[in-house]
């Protein structure tokens, strides 16, 4: 069991004023925090009851790497005056790189080898994302994308290991700072005044830094978790404050090492109790990081505050103890190896896996942390010929060298690494009951496969506006056009003698593929506004990734329902997604009654009302499942019974708008035979993710379509 510096002899000897500023080096506590953090976090991804806030186990993580990295860097500023920059980056290098290294690398091989080449392709880029530490950042852009309908990433864990080492690059630079221009003050003072001063101190000064950054931190988390909140999760700017506020403990440890009444098992006691209460009162429904993420990492702060100067009842019965210290020390490589484990295991076994079976993964995952951590992890780290900093960095650009190499060779070579069938009939216009009865039955991708696998993810419809400005608007966008002034006149349709709209969600627009088709045979202007997640439907919602009111989604409503009017249009399309049954009871209720309210007003601008059906859901994303299983592609493929989720919601919608004066199209017979719902038609792909149309499927479908629309408006 570890103890506070010195022996228990010259404890008794040393008077208790000078006891009470006595500050540990080695905390155990710290250690058994690691396990903590990584115990909620892995526990919580394996879908453990009672744990729905685990992942504030990275929270955790935060606040104490702020608080090692300072405690290390004051240190050193202490003795030398300085840091010596390229010495800290080696040995951070050295820490980090390897392991990390060694799993991506693992991760995009095993992908290759037990899933398909396909997904090894897009795993890759998010290896060289990880690989230059932004991993955070193409997850904030990516994760309120049109195409976000995907499946996780076995490497999206690494967004946190990319907020650490962004804090790393800059924090020791901004230290080295203040301490110069705290010591340039202090000269000019003296200099002022003639008289000679010590060398002054510089806590007070960086952690009066610390302090405006955390306040700046948090103002801006809170900012963005309003407007923007997958960045505000993500960014390291939003979470900053977390590691500051590690950081803020490290720099006051000799005043709070004097404060004996923060000392002792109360305060640990009751820092245990924030973070063990936040792991099991928090959801994904938490509004989170921002004032929620308060209750965690002040837990940390109470732990470290507490056992600043000698260890608690508390630490030495819960936390000082082999178990929680051996799991703190393998606590990094735990956290790296769990993800891909079960996000990989299910798709090689290619099946769902049980609670049961999620917790033999992350057992084995443990064992693969820990022979990690002896066999490479720990050898490199404390190997006398990497002291060099030339030597580590030599090491850390090996081990990011090996990830972009892999990365790469993924990346080029996954695509190809399938084969399918014989080449079979194209998808003629007016068969497309024929494609899809022929996809139903087909057992193997056909050769001529339209788009190729490794494009299908890809194949997303495009406006191509006229002006060049989107109108297929993102989340947090109330306007129609992402720009000032968008016409949202799809290019090639610009000056049709008829001006039709077609409105509403991602649903709407996936349909703008057939109907640029039918606009250009027909001589149409076709106007498409649609907005992400959001029906034209007058029904309150909440956004499960903004994870509140969708208030933006009324704004937009109330902007297009204007631009109709200023429009006068011949013609009106709209559709919606209906994904899911919901929990609220009383929701269809309600969605009925928008769909009557809309419809009746669309109607009302005399304009003919068409509103089509929802389109199946695949469940799955259909790329990566179809690369999954070349050869039995009827593994893609459901019943309709279950491809129309939520029937009741998708018939009284179909009731609801024929009453209110709309027509109303349905392209079942597009999708689905009475049996199944393939994912190829003919030789095309239907789906580009789990949810919405390939652009080139959709194009097939303007011959169908526009029969269902009348040929003179």
């Amino acid at each position: 069991m570890s103890t506070a510096l010195g022996s228990r002899t010259a404890r008794r000897a040393t008077p208790a004023s000078q006891r009470s500023a006595t500050v540990r080096s080695f905390r155990p506590d710290i250690e058994a925090l690691r396990a903590i953090a990584v115990l909620v976090v892995v526990l919580y991804h394996a879908g453990v009851p009672y744990l729905p806030g685990g992942y504030v186990g990275v929270d955790v993580f935060f606040v104490i790497s702020g608080f090692l990295i300072t405690t290390h860097l004051i240190g050193e500023l202490n003795r030398t005056g300085t840091v010596k920059l390229g010495r800290f980056y080696a040995r951070r290098a050295r820490r980090l790189l390897p392991a990390a290294a060694l799993v991506a690398v693992v991760t995009v091989v095993v992908t290759w080898a037990g899933v398909s080449g396909l997904l090894a392709a897009e795993v890759g880029w998010d290896a060289l994302w990880s690989a230059l530490f932004a991993m955070n950042i193409y997850l904030a852009v990516s994760g309120v994308d049109y195409g976000a309908n995907q499946d996780p990433s076995p490497l999206q864990h690494y967004w946190s290991l990319s907020v650490e080492e962004q804090f790393y690059l800059v924090w020791p630079l901004l230290m080295v700072l203040v301490a110069l221009s705290a010591r340039r003050v202090a000269r000019r003072r003296a200099a002022r005044t003639g008289r000679e001063q010590s060398a002054p101190g510089v806590r007070g000064p960086i952690a009066a830094v610390i302090a405006a950054i955390m306040v700046a931190s948090f103002l801006y988390s809170e900012h963005l978790l309003a407007t923007l909140p997958t960045m505000a999760y993500f960014l390291a700017p939003s979470r900053a404050w977390e590691l500051g506020l590690g950081a803020l403990i490290a720099v006051a440890t000799p005043w709070l090492a004097q404060q004996r009444w923060l000392h002792g098992s109360a305060w640990v006691s009751a820092g245990l109790v924030l973070i063990i209460g936040s792991a099991v009162v928090m959801t994904d429904a938490t509004s989170f990081p921002g004032t929620a993420a308060l209750f965690p990492t002040l837990g940390v702060a109470l732990v470290i505050i507490g056992g600043t100067s000698r260890a608690s009842v508390v630490e030495r019965a819960v936390l000082d103890v082999r178990p929680m210290q051996a799991i703190g020390r393998v606590s990094y490589g735990w956290y790296l190896w769990h993800w891909p484990m079960l996000v990989l295991t299910p798709l090689v076994l290619d099946e769902t896996l049980t609670l049961t079976e999620n917790l033999m993964v992350i057992g084995a995952a443990l064992l693969f942390a820990m022979w990690t951590y002896i066999t490479y992890e720990d050898p490199v780290r404390r190997a006398e010929s990497l002291r060099h900093s030339r030597r580590s960095f030599a090491v850390g650009g090996l081990a990011i060298g090996t990830v972009a190499a892999t990365a790469a060779g993924a990346i080029a070579l996954g695509p190809m690494a399938y084969r399918t069938g014989d080449f079979v009939a194209e998808v003629e216009p007016n068969a497309i009951t024929e494609a899809v009865a022929a996809g139903a039955a087909m057992d193997i991708i056909p050769g001529n496969v339209d788009p190729g696998l490794d494009e299908a993810s890809k194949d997303k419809p495009d406006l191509e506006a006229a002006d060049g400005i989107s109108c297929m608007v993102g989340l947090e966008t109330e306007t129609i056009s992402e720009e000032d002034g968008g016409s949202c006149v799809a290019g090639g349709t610009e000056g049709g003698s008829e001006t039709v709209v077609v409105v509403g969600d991602s649903h709407a627009y996936h349909w703008v593929p057939a109907l640029r088709e039918i606009a250009i045979q027909r001589d149409w202007e076709l106007v498409s506004m649609t907005k992400s997640g959001c029906t034209l439907n007058d029904v309150e919602l909440v956004n499960t990734q903004l994870e509140r009111d969708y208030w933006e989604c009324y704004a937009w409503r109330e902007d297009v329902m204007q631009r109709i009017d200023e429009l006068d249009p011949s013609l009106i399309l709209t559709t919606a997604a209906v994904f899911s049954e919901k929990a609220d009871d009383t929701f269809t209720d309600r969605w009925a009654q928008g769909v009557t309210t809309t419809t009746t007003a669309l109607v009302e601008t005399g304009a003919p009302v068409y509103v089509i059906e929802d389109t199946p859901y695949p469940r799955v994303d259909i790329p990566t499942c179809l690369a999954q299983h070349v050869q039995d592609v009827s593994e893609c493929a459901l019943p309709p019974v279950e491809a129309y989720s939520d029937p009741e919601r998708r018939e009284r919608t179909a009731e609801a708008a024929s009453a209110a004066g709309a027509e109303i199209i349905d392209p079942s017979a597009w999708f689905c035979t009475e049996d199944l719902c393939p994912a190829i038609s003919g030789n095309v792909i239907v789906y580009s993710d789990n949810s919405h149309m390939s652009a080139t499927y959709s194009k097939t479908l303007a011959t169908v379509l526009g029969d269902e629309l009348p040929e003179s408006l």
